[in-house]
């Protein structure tokens, strides 16, 4: 017994009996959702033997937690498997799972500027809630209210900016974790040209990314002719362009027929999103204006998602992932 324990790696040191007594869940049970959910991931001796470390227990604590919650198995684990790949730490303690509240929190801290309260709100708030949840419902929440106390001077601008940042860092971090899937379409994100607001965006970019989908994202200020090149030789499938300012759909509007042709010679489908889009059709410029970031996927799913007939990839219209 003593040479098996130093076959196995440094950090498994519990054994399946020992997991089980630890976390309360059977070894049965323990092995069911390591085959079937890949949680946790124990590592193995030479002998085979599994061994539990002790983030492995962590995880089915939290797995076990989410399922007491009414959570199906088959979603909490996809939560764990989300939250240890972008490597927050796993806890037993629940934080409150409705997000106005945890906005309204996550609004106080940027306020006060207190980037270590609300790193630990939006790190918490991970342990309920897949990362493009926390995205949608807690973070763009909470930009908009700094920004509305901004607007009513409750607000400074630095405190805004300070919010915006906060939220974009946690963005970015879930762009970055989800590999594009291969075979899957390729879709191109950018702001018109002067359009600094790219948060919305960004976040439709984290989205796509995690139903698989290849992104190209340009990120703010994009002029007409880079928008247009990027088109041209990247041949997307759809061009996601926001506009949340009316005046910056100007440039573009100045540039239609360059857009126009870039597009037919790409095959490329227009999506022009924002409030400041909303006359892009009446500007001439081609495709379908969309609002929100639902709006956007609703419209875009069908016009780029490939399905498999008889086993290639073929465009085609196809149901929302949940």
């Amino acid at each position: 017994m003593a040479a098996e324990r130093l076959m196995y790696p440094a950090e498994g040191k519990y054994s399946i009996k020992t997991a089980a007594r630890r976390t309360g869940l059977s070894a049965f049970t323990l092995r069911a959702w390591e085959k079937r959910y890949s949680v946790p991931r124990p590592s193995r001796s030479r002998s085979r033997y599994r061994y539990y470390s002790d983030a492995d227990l962590a995880e089915i604590r939290w797995m076990m937690a989410r399922v007491a919650d009414g959570i199906p198995p088959r979603q909490a684990a996809r939560l764990v498997r989300e939250r240890r790949k972008i490597g927050l730490p796993f806890e037993d303690a629940k934080p409150s799972a409705d997000p106005a509240a945890l906005a309204a929190d996550l609004r106080a801290s940027c306020l006060a500027f207190d980037d270590e309260r609300a790193q630990e709100i939006i790190r918490r708030t991970s342990t309920t809630m897949a990362p493009t949840q926390v995205i949608r419902t807690v973070l763009l929440p909470t930009v908009a209210l700094v920004g509305d106390d901004f607007i009513t001077g409750q607000a400074t601008v630095a405190q805004e900016h300070f919010a915006s940042q906060i939220a974009r860092r946690f963005t970015q971090r879930v762009l970055d974790v989800y590999p594009p899937r291969e075979g899957s379409p390729a879709v191109l994100l950018a702001c018109g040209p002067g359009e600094q607001h790219e948060l919305g965006l960004l976040a439709l970019a984290a989205e796509l990314r995690s139903l698989g989908y290849r992104v190209t994202y340009l990120g703010a200020a994009v002029p007409v002719e880079a928008l247009v090149a990027t088109i041209r030789s990247t041949r997307p499938a759809v061009a996601v362009v926001a506009v949340i300012l009316e005046r910056h759909l100007r440039k573009l509007a100045e540039g239609r027929e360059n857009i126009r042709q870039a597009v037919k010679g790409a095959g490329t489908t227009m999506l022009w999103g924002g409030p400041g889009a909303a006359t892009a059709g009446e500007e001439g410029l081609p495709g379908l204006v969309v609002q929100t970031i639902d709006d956007a996927l609703d419209r875009l799913h069908p016009l780029a998602m490939p399905r498999q007939v008889g086993g290639r990839p073929e465009t085609g219209r196809q149901g929302r992932r949940r």
